[in-house]
Formats: structure tokens, C-alpha cells, sequence
């Protein structure tokens, strides 16, 4: 399971925001570095497009987070080096009811922002029903970010419900943080129809990758804009250190991705679609034929509800 990387930051760098429901646990603010953007092509540059999401009405959508992660032992002559479409996944719906404000003058080691938004989990579901009660002891999670009119994200805050188990708290926080992996940030230029821009970020958790999300504009109607949807990961370091001092060399890596999103600019997450991406890496030793595949597998489904 991977986390954005702010995520490595909770133990670090806390820090402490006011929080007046009693029955939550103060909120915890997590700096995110910033996405870098590169735009390929304009499109038809019409406009600049940015959120107009603050002070509009709440937006309430569920979200459907899978993840699975799968790991073989085989020889390197029985190794398919490309990623397959999906895998096996637990899945994890949590509704989301929320809004966007102006953002306040930042707290001491924040950037900047003009948006906050913040949204409350409702009651959610797991496909494990083990899981059942843990999950729905999550519910009232607070989620909430400070970020541009762009989509970037400069800040994230989380606050779990006091009377959470750790495990519906784990969940519940990774689901989120996974959707916070994959925000959807415009470019600063204008843009139209057949636009396609990246978007680089770092993505950590038990191995730190490297992500690029690629946007496509398919259409573009007022303040509703339809993308297609590409996601591209490699590992961020080159080998892996053994406990027995052997190191293990990151000898492949590539992602199999499909997925479209339809955004209302008047709403700070997409009303619709689904992204899925698969991420397979292939390790080796120096002096071995034996080759350790690591499978990956992340969906995001949005409802507006």
C-alpha cells in the first residue's frame, strides 16, 4: 500500500489545528510538496481553468478506494515484465460530504492558499466484512486540505473520531490518503479540448514511487470538464537493501492505466468516473536468476450523490 507523501509526515511534523467537535480527535496538519505540471499540448486554449468551488454549495460523492498488493517469487525466464490489467483488491467505499471555503492567513510552516476544503466520511463500507465494524467506528473522519485555485495542494489535515479502533483509524486514513494521491491539478495556462498536460508527484509508503499523472481534455462545457486519465509509476530509488546486506536492483518498471474523471469546477473533488492503474516491479540480485515481482494495483471510483 503506498500513501502520498505526506503521509511519512504524521509522526514528523504534526501539527495541531483547532477542532470544535468534541468527539474528534484534534486535527492533524500534514505539508505536501508541491506537484510539478508540464503542459504537452493546449488544446484549443480557450481559458484558463481553476475551481470556483469556495463558498458553493456542499458536494456530497462516494468514493470507491481499491488497492492490492501481490508478490511472487519466480525465474527471470518466466518473468512478463509488463504490468497486468487490475488484480486482486479490497475495497473500501467512504461517502463524502463537504465544502470549500477562503483560506485563513497561513499557520507557521504553511504555503500560501486561497481554498480549504473539508469533508466528513459518512458511514463506510468494506468488501472485507471482517472489517465491518472497524470501518464504521471511522465514521465522522475529518478530511480537509488548504491548496490553490488550480487544484494544487499545499497542506493536508486529518482527524479521526475518538472512538475509532486503530484498524477502522488505518483504513479509513489510507483510503483517503490514496485519494489525495491522485488530485487533479490544471495548468496555469489556458486550455481547451485536446490539451494534455502531466502532473509529477512522489508517492511513499512502504517504497517511495515516482508517479505521472497525464490529463486529456475529451470536452469542455462551461464549468464541467470531461479528461481522460493516464497513470504512469516507477520506484523513486534504484535497489532495494536486504536485511542480510544483499540488495536487491530495481531491473523493471511499468504501469498498465485506464480511467476518465468528469470534474465540476464548482466542486473541489470529480463528480464521476474511475481511474485504475496497476504498477508492477521487477527486482533481481546480481548473481541471481530468481526475480521478485511486486503487482500494485490502485482504483478510484467517483458518484456524485
Amino acid at each position: 500500500r503506498f500513501l502520498v507523501a505526506a503521509a511519512t509526515a504524521l509522526t514528523l511534523t504534526a501539527c495541531s489545528t483547532e477542532q470544535a467537535d468534541p468527539s474528534i480527535e484534534p486535527a492533524v496538519g500534514l505539508p505536501v510538496d508541491a506537484a510539478r505540471v508540464t503542459v504537452q499540448s493546449t488544446g484549443t486554449a480557450e481559458r484558463i481553468l481553476t475551481y470556483s468551488d469556495v463558498d458553493s454549495q456542499d458536494q456530497s460523492v462516494t468514493v470507491e478506494v481499491s488497492d492490492g498488493l501481490e508478490q511472487t517469487l519466480m525465474q527471470a525466464d518466466a518473468v512478463d515484465v509488463r504490468a497486468p490489467a487490475g488484480g486482486d483488491v479490497q475495497q473500501l467505499t467512504v461517502p463524502l460530504t463537504g465544502a470549500t471555503t477562503a483560506a485563513d492567513e497561513p499557520a507557521e510552516g504553511e504555503r500560501e492558499a486561497t481554498r480549504d476544503v473539508e469533508f466528513r466520511v459518512g458511514r463506510p463500507s468494506s468488501t472485507d466484512l471482517e472489517l465491518t465494524d472497524d470501518v464504521r467506528s471511522a465514521e465522522r473522519f475529518l478530511l480537509g486540505w488548504r491548496g490553490g485555485d488550480d487544484g494544487q495542494v499545499s497542506t493536508v489535515r486529518l482527524a479521526a473520531p475518538k472512538e475509532a479502533t486503530d484498524e477502522g483509524r488505518a483504513e479509513v486514513e489510507q483510503a483517503l490518503m490514496t485519494l489525495l494521491s491522485l488530485p487533479v491539478v490544471f495548468p496555469t495556462e489556458a486550455v481547451g479540448p485536446g490539451a494534455t498536460w502531466s502532473v509529477d508527484s512522489r508517492v511513499t509508503g512502504e517504497s517511495t514511487l515516482l508517479q505521472t499523472t497525464t490529463f486529456t481534455i475529451v470536452e469542455l462545457d462551461g464549468e464541467v470538464v470531461e479528461l481522460n486519465v493516464d497513470v504512469q509509476q516507477r520506484p523513486a530509488i534504484g535497489a532495494l537493501a536486504m536485511e542480510d546486506g544483499e540488495s536487491l536492483n530495481v531491473l523493471n518498471a511499468n504501469t498498465t492505466s485506464e480511467g476518465t474523471l468528469t470534474v465540476d469546477l464548482n466542486n473541489p473533488l470529480p463528480v464521476d468516473g474511475r481511474v485504475s492503474y496497476t504498477t508492477r516491479v521487477v527486482y533481481g540480485g546480481a548473481d541471481s536468476n530468481v526475480r521478485v515481482v511486486q503487482d500494485t494495483t490502485t482504483s478510484l471510483a467517483f458518484t456524485d450523490s
